[in-house]
């Protein structure tokens, strides 16, 4: 491989695969003017238009998808390799890009924190509380966690520990209104549901009976929504509804007595939150240690 040109390559795949220099640049961590250079160099060394550049749009020239089909698995091939050179003997370090939930991350992801960066002080963790579906190869997410990603073949997902749900009112909402027997029952009482912010989409509440048999209810009685479960479970406090919710999160809410768990025979766990990362052969140091110190602490032994 022609040394002068190799140089330009992580470029022109980074911006093949984002459709953006700016992406590209974000992922690679320079500027979009450097990605815009190395593609040029990179065209006027192979005499081809690699790509369409509009204002608002970039997209690959049948040239340029060839050269991508072509030199993609070799570019990759490569970095693998010097991956795995690089690990035995590097320690993880550097920025590490992690996307996850605001409440789940809060929840079970923000007390490893610290002993985290105990074990390794190098990292730098860059943090992103949100509550959206991201495109982890596009804006350069190292790890992500959730359970709603589109299916990627570039990526990995590997399941997190289950997320026991429970239902819950404030003791004056059931003073008011009487206590639900059975999750049929919630059609006859006010709910607080949760609407996924990226979507807009409610979510389903999901319940198990004493049988062991899971099922979902996609209409119950409510008047208000939201995105952020904590704020379901303050409205549920003030006594506005029923409120679903993991019972890691709601457990400072039992413990005070602002709320009582109800339909006890009913608990679900909700659809598993996974941890994603990228396919590659050979992960940098920082991505793999923090996957393994994730699992570690979140899937059951």
């Amino acid at each position: 491989m022609n040394i002068e040109l190799s140089r330009y390559l992580p470029a022109f795949i980074s911006a093949a695969q984002t459709h953006s220099f700016s992406d590209a640049a974000r992922k690679l961590g320079v500027s979009p003017a450097a990605i815009s250079k190395s593609i040029k160099s990179l065209e006027v060394a192979l005499g081809v238009r690699l790509f369409h550049r509009t204002t608002h749009d970039l997209s690959l020239t049948d040239e340029g998808r060839a050269f991508a089909r072509k030199v993609a698995p070799v570019v990759n091939e490569l970095s693998d390799i010097l991956a795995t050179a690089q690990s035995f003997t590097e320690r993880p370090s550097g920025r590490l890009r992690v996307s996850l939930p605001y409440s789940y991350g809060r929840e079970y992801v923000l007390p490893l924190v610290r002993p985290f960066l105990d074990r390794y002080p190098e990292i730098e963790l860059d943090l992103r509380f949100e509550d959206r579906v991201v495109d982890m190869v596009k804006e350069g997410i190292d790890v992500a966690i959730g359970n709603h990603l589109q299916a990627d073949s570039r990526l990995v997902a590997r399941t997190l520990g289950p997320v026991k749900l429970v239902t819950l009112a404030s003791p004056d909402f059931l003073h008011r209104y009487g206590i639900p027997n059975h999750p049929d029952d919630l059609d006859r009482f006010n709910c607080i549901r949760f609407r996924m912010a990226s979507s807009q989409r409610l979510v389903p509440w999901t319940f198990c009976s004493p049988d062991g048999q899971a099922f979902s209810k996609d209409q119950v009685k409510s008047n208000v929504s939201t995105t952020n479960v904590e704020l379901g479970l303050e409205l549920a406090k003030d006594g506005i509804g029923i409120t679903l919710a993991a019972a890691k999160i709601a457990q400072p809410y039992l413990n005070d007595g602002s709320l009582i768990q109800i339909l006890k025979d009913y608990c679900a766990d909700r659809p598993p939150f996974m941890i994603y990362y990228a396919s590659n052969k050979q992960l940098a140091p920082k991505t793999r240690v923090f996957i393994d110190f994730v699992i570690s602490h979140l899937v059951p032994k």
